[in-house]
């Protein structure tokens, strides 16, 4: 059989998408069997992933037309027999089966204010049509499983949850050469906590400023965040200089993916406030670092987290502030999250994700 998979989602600088595809890909490849597999892409720069199969460049800069024009007339060419589109959307027109990986459906939830108005718009338009287009939908957890049968009316049985999982390079550094080189690199304090996403207000990077705001006096950590710019991020450095933290909040914008472990090993606790998830890949990250979590028990988070982490309603900003603070004195809790973290991260597996997705393209 001939399954093309659509990779124009590694143009995303970073966040969930973009990691789903960087680490999937080489999982369909070791998973492929007698299945010949096509890659697309829209940059050469990402060529590499499927160095073993056939890899395609299809230069274009309009997602759109790059979707519903380019993608269609290169499938036909080819002969494709199914082919994956790992975000959100399935273009028209197709002479091939169709399967689409769906997030999370937060263009629905309005009060989110998760993404801009066209984005929101666009996605809310289009993804009730690709559900009813594809031959089955892969959704990567269950909370998203139900919100797609809630927002689409999508027959569940159609619906195959295929979680992510934290990729190999996510460990416990503890060569101190290294540490230090990161430390100084990138100015960390001595202890600190970790926030590792985007600013937007689903994120609730708020909410995280304003328990560590009631903490920070009683503790030497300071609070470190990564990400780069995102939507609606300004409310994020406004609450920082309303609540006087500028000197005890460390922005680190973008950081380079292969320093991310070593912040995870360096962090005295990762906290992941997020009011909105589809997975939440950034917790298992940190679990397979060796790092305690404190987390949101938010939509998905507790499927990722199971037992592992310590689950707050993060809208409760002194029941946030309390767990950071439980977490970061109680050392006897703090070994217990770190061993548990280790277990569950093994219930996670990329090469399950390929094998489960490639099982229902083959039965179907």
């Amino acid at each position: 059989m001939k399954i093309a998979f659509c990779a124009r989602g590694l143009s995303i600088p970073s966040g969930g998408v973009h990691q789903f595809i960087k680490f999937l890909i080489p999982a369909l490849v070791r998973q492929r069997g007698n299945d010949e597999i096509y890659v697309l892409y829209n940059n050469e720069k990402f060529t590499g992933l499927a160095s073993e199969c056939s890899e395609i460049i299809i230069k274009g800069n309009n997602r759109i037309f790059w979707d519903f024009v380019q993608v269609p007339k290169v499938l036909r060419k080819l002969k494709i027999n199914a082919a994956i589109f790992p975000k959100n959307i399935v273009p028209f027109f197709l002479n091939c089966r169709s399967y689409v990986v769906i997030h999370d459906l937060a263009y629905f939830e309005k009060q989110l204010n998760a993404y801009p108005f066209l984005d929101t718009l666009y996605m809310r338009t289009l993804l009730s049509q690709s559900v009813r287009r594809a031959g089955a939908i892969f959704a990567v957890s269950e909370n998203t499983k139900r919100e797609i049968v809630r927002y689409t009316k999508c027959n569940p049985e159609k619906i195959t949850v295929t979680y992510e999982a934290a990729d190999e390079m996510y460990r416990p550094v503890n060569d101190d050469y290294v540490l230090k080189q990161i430390k100084q690199k990138y100015n960390l304090p001595d202890n600190f906590i970790l926030y590792v996403g985007s600013l937007s207000p689903r994120k609730n990077v708020n909410g995280l400023l304003d328990a560590f705001s009631g903490i920070c006096s009683k503790i030497p950590h300071d609070l470190v965040l990564t990400g780069s710019k995102s939507w609606k991020d300004s409310s994020v450095f406004q609450t920082m200089k309303n609540l006087n933290l500028s000197d005890r909040v460390k922005l680190l914008g973008f950081v380079e993916h292969e320093d991310m472990p070593v912040l995870y090993s360096l962090a005295g606790v990762y906290v992941y406030p997020s009011l909105y998830e589809g997975f939440g890949l950034p917790v298992l990250e940190a679990m397979q670092c060796g790092c305690p979590v404190v987390a949101s028990d938010a939509t998905s988070i507790p499927e990722v987290a199971g037992d592992a982490a310590v689950l707050v309603n993060a809208q409760d900003s002194k029941a946030l502030a309390d767990a950071i603070y439980r977490v970061i004195t109680d050392i006897e809790l703090r070994e217990k999250l770190v061993d548990s973290g280790f277990e569950q991260v093994k219930k996670f597996s990329w090469d399950k994700c390929a094998d489960t997705m490639l099982k229902v393209i083959r039965q179907s």
